[in-house]
């Protein structure tokens, strides 16, 4: 009794790895690119929600309500 000396379950000249090692690849290059972009729209995001805040802020102690009431 002889056995197979080729493997069955390839996919074709070793093609499957290549896929792989290429997807791979483009998630590591998207991430290199988007990576530093977050982090620069954080510190932007981070600036004007400071803004927001203290106009906020500002506005609440000001004696002048939208609705006309005035607080003691």
């Amino acid at each position: 009794m002889t056995t197979p000396t080729t493997p069955t379950n390839t996919t074709g000249n070793g093609l499957g790895f290549w896929k792989v090692l290429g997807i791979i690849a483009v998630v590591l290059l998207a991430l290199a690119m988007v990576g530093p972009l977050l982090k620069g729209l954080f510190w932007i995001a981070l600036f004007g929600l400071a803004i927001y805040g203290g106009y906020v802020l500002y506005r609440s102690r000001s004696g002048k309500h939208q609705n006309g009431s005035s607080s003691l």
